[in-house]
């Protein structure tokens, strides 16, 4: 059968980048859409000719899903409709071309044509997921629990950049569901003969991939996660459920959890990265990241905070011109490629900083002029960049409560300098 991979003319922002260079656990779209393409028999052509499968080039899920939709549409004119699910009720959003309907989402790109003109059929592709539900206060965004699915065929189209963050956390599962069981018992036990332990963290630990020439402290934790070549993780570190490309380095007390970390990325010391995706030589280094995508060459500083929680509802990014809802009240933001940030910024959540964006403090809020002078001088402020004196104005209640609350003495100066 063939396919024809139709060109959307994205370009994903804040990067630029074409939908097959989206890096997703490391790799490009594009290779993921070979090996599903090859693995479901189908053969792309440079052009449609009935009869053929048309998918998008922002597409990304599995050569089963496909194989399901094909072997469905039986030669007849038809579009993939992902079925009702968790998954695509947490991914759909941000989707152009991608409608509701009483079965799921009709995925308008995604069709077979038979070259008969037909009035297309609707074809329901099951995610085939499992769904973990997790426990969550209820006066923390409105819910009880949180449902985390895990698609065996996630399906999805990329065309912002939280679908990266939302690929990238899905296609772990892609493997996990298809490791025969067979394997996954062997090991499992393997694992526990190895941490002579049933404590799950025990097992975790064991139940790692590490590459080559690793430098992994003693005191550094290791559990559930994929680590490249050359990996460095520092003292009293944490890795979990992520994946490390090569040479990226982890510096001490950092914590690094649900991850994609790109070749030569790196966490500085005590930073805290959760749900998030680094390109390559990305650096984080503010205290603390969720649900964040970082371009290459990327850097973050301690100091700068990305909000990442709405309380009153879904948080809303821009596309084509329009306003769209993410669906989700947590979500981090975007730093495109090159872009550097530097302390004491508050970025409000879904946001996305464009390439080589090059953001400072405001000079007036950083001290730059200290004269000798003011040694003993008692109480100083930042004076738009110089440093001076506590001014305490003549409302004698006032000066008595600065010298009070300061310690000035009764006979401190209280003018300017």
């Amino acid at each position: 059968m063939n396919v024809f991979v139709q060109p959307t003319g994205r370009r994903i922002d804040p990067f630029g980048d074409p939908p097959g260079e989206v890096l997703i656990l490391n790799r490009p779209l594009s290779a993921w859409q070979h090996d599903a393409l090859v693995g479901a028999g189908l053969t792309p052509i440079d052009r449609p000719q009935a009869p053929c499968l048309i998918i998008p080039d922002a597409l990304f899920t599995t050569s089963g899903a496909l194989r399901a939709f094909v072997e469905g549409a039986a030669g007849r004119d038809a579009v993939l409709v992902l079925k009702q699910s968790v998954y695509g009720k947490n991914s759909v959003p941000v989707q152009p071309g991608v409608t509701p309907c009483d079965l799921g989402w009709r995925f308008e790109e995604i069709r077979f044509a038979s070259g008969r003109g037909d009035p297309p059929v609707d074809v329901v592709v099951d995610p085939d997921e499992q769904v973990v539900k997790m426990p969550l206060p209820t006066h923390y965004v409105g819910s009880g629990e949180i449902e985390i699915p895990f698609p065996r065929h996630p399906l999805m189209t990329i065309h912002h950049w939280v679908h990266i963050l939302w690929a990238n956390q899905v296609a772990g599962s892609i493997e996990l569901r298809a490791t025969p069981k067979w394997k996954f018992i062997l090991t499992g036990l393997w694992a526990l003969l190895r941490a002579r332990s049933f404590n799950r963290w025990r097992l975790l630990g064991k139940a790692n991939t590490i590459g080559k020439n690793c430098d992994i402290h003693p005191t550094a934790i290791i559990e559930g996660s994929t680590l490249g070549d050359g990996v460095s993780v520092g003292p009293y570190a944490r890795v979990l459920f992520s994946r490390l490309g090569d040479k990226v380095g982890v510096m001490a007390g950092a914590m690094v959890e649900a991850c994609t970390l790109g070749d030569r990325s790196m966490i500085s010391q005590q930073t805290v990265v959760r749900f998030c995706v680094l390109y390559p030589e990305a650096i984080a280094s503010q205290y603390l990241m969720q649900q964040c995508v970082l371009g290459r060459r990327a850097v973050t500083t301690g100091g700068a905070f990305s909000m990442d929680l709405n309380f009153d509802g879904p948080i809303r990014v821009p596309l084509d011109g329009k306003l769209h809802s993410t669906g989700t009240q947590f979500l981090g933001s975007a730093f495109g490629h090159g872009a550097r940030i530097g302390t004491g910024h508050w970025l409000a959540s879904g946001r996305a900083v464009p390439n080589e964006t090059f953001l400072i403090r405001d000079p007036r809020q950083v001290i730059a002029r200290i004269s000798p002078a003011l040694a003993g001088q008692g109480p100083l402020i930042n004076d738009q960049g110089t440093l001076r004196p506590l001014a305490v104005g003549p409302d004698p209640e006032t000066t008595a409560w600065v010298r009070r609350v300061l310690g000035t003495p009764s006979g401190g100066p209280t003018g300017e300098g």
